[in-house]
């Protein structure tokens, strides 16, 4: 396959949505989860050699792909010591409040959690993606990314605290357009 770029380009294809959305998560618009993505694919076409039939082919490019967002984290994080948080919109006046998940009969769709999951500020995005639908502990996050056990809990906390205002802002604005209309 080294040489066949028609192989490649069929296996780019065959691959596509599944790395596609694989990237997504970690990136805010789709042309920066694509250029994550080319150059994911990049690592997987040089790594293919390696690859081991006795494991499921989807997981592996996961996890190359996964591999690359990460190394692209850390070039990034080293032109940029400093985290900020300014950019971060508070999304509802009452920080601490809860949703109540059983609201209006409010059903999210796949794609406005992902784009909850897209506002979050790119650290904290980053370790929730990582543990919650990559299923990877804390420590192993810490290791990657170049961050204690400690932060990679703060991250997830803010994360979730964010996303719960963000639902929150959602089900309210559900609910009002819903009486609004009923009057």
């Amino acid at each position: 396959m080294k040489d066949n770029r028609k192989a490649q380009f069929a296996l780019y294809r065959s691959c596509y949505s599944i790395l596609l959305s694989v990237c997504l998560r970690y990136e805010k618009n789709k042309e920066d989860a694509e250029f994550l993505l080319n150059k994911g694919f990049m690592k997987i076409l040089t790594k293919l050699h390696l690859f081991k039939d006795d494991r499921p082919f989807e997981a592996w490019i996961r996890r190359i792909m996964i591999n690359a967002i990460i190394d692209e984290h850390r070039k990034y994080s080293k032109q940029k010591n400093i985290i900020q948080f300014s950019d971060i919109q508070s999304v509802g006046s009452n920080d601490s409040r809860w949703v109540e998940y059983n609201a209006a009969d409010l059903n999210f769709e796949a794609e406005e959690l992902l784009g909850m999951v897209q506002q979050l500020p790119p650290e904290s995005r980053k370790v929730f993606n990582l543990y919650t639908i990559e299923g990877y502990a804390h420590k192993e996050i810490a290791n990657m990314l170049g961050i204690s056990d400690g932060t990679s809990k703060w991250h997830l906390s803010f994360a979730r605290k964010k996303l719960r205002e963000m639902i929150a802002l959602a089900v309210d604005r559900a609910g009002n357009s819903y009486y609004e209309q009923g009057k």
